[in-house]
């Protein structure tokens, strides 16, 4: 396994993923402070919960998350071809940043845990519920980094979901129609030869001079 593949927001996902992952399920979140009639407060020693015992809905949120950040890293280090129909640094930086304000929420309003003859326990918060907001922040913040560092946008990711990307689940567009050849151009019948002109006559032949007829010399004497 070459964890020189992943980027640097891969790392900080994966990390801050496997600290929000122990932080979930084995650091206390929330104490017990028992309260009644008039002034009566105290907080119960030993008393108090995880996030996986305290929180109903909110404990999946946060597993999903996770388990989005390890799916990030995961398809990096086995260098897998697969493209989800929206990118999985998107995914994970949605849910880190939902993760972030749902752990917010309850620290701004903690579980009450019921009342009992006039006693009411509430939840007091504990150090865990800061880790795992630290956590998720980190989450977050991974994703959002191997965002940039892909060059993706929110508005890419919406493309990818409507189908405008690679792993959108519409087919792709038709190749476009081929057009016909055009017609071969219209044969034209050979021009006929030129009229061969008739040879012209020969010029008309001289009769031959008449042979002299002057007379003979006289024989010597």
């Amino acid at each position: 396994m070459d964890l020189d593949r992943l980027s640097t927001g891969e790392k900080i996902a994966g990390v801050s993923a496997i600290f929000l992952f122990i932080f979930i399920f084995f650091v206390d979140w929330f104490g017990v402070e028992v309260s009644g009639l008039g002034s009566f407060s105290e907080s119960v020693p030993g008393a108090g919960g995880s996030a996986w015992d305290a929180l109903e809905v909110i404990r999946f949120v946060l597993l999903l998350t996770v388990l989005a950040a390890a799916g990030l890293v995961a398809l990096r280090l086995t260098d897998s071809t697969y493209e989800p129909p929206i990118p999985a640094s998107t995914v994970v930086t949605v849910l880190g940043a939902f993760s972030v304000l749902l752990v917010l929420f309850r620290i701004v309003d903690p579980p009450s845990f019921g009342s009992i003859g006039g006693v009411s326990y509430d939840a007091t918060l504990k150090v865990g519920i800061f880790l795992g907001l630290i956590s998720a922040a980190g989450v977050a913040y991974g994703g959002y980094t191997t965002m940039r560092e892909e060059g993706i946008t929110f508005g890419d990711a919406a493309d990818h979901l409507s189908g405008g990307g690679h792993g959108g689940n519409a087919p792709p567009p038709p190749p476009p129609a081929q057009q016909p050849p055009p017609p071969p151009p219209s044969q034209q019948p050979p021009p006929p030869p030129p009229a061969q002109q008739p040879p012209p006559p020969p010029p008309p032949s001289m009769p031959p001079p008449p042979p002299s007829s002057s007379p003979p010399p006289p024989p010597p004497s």
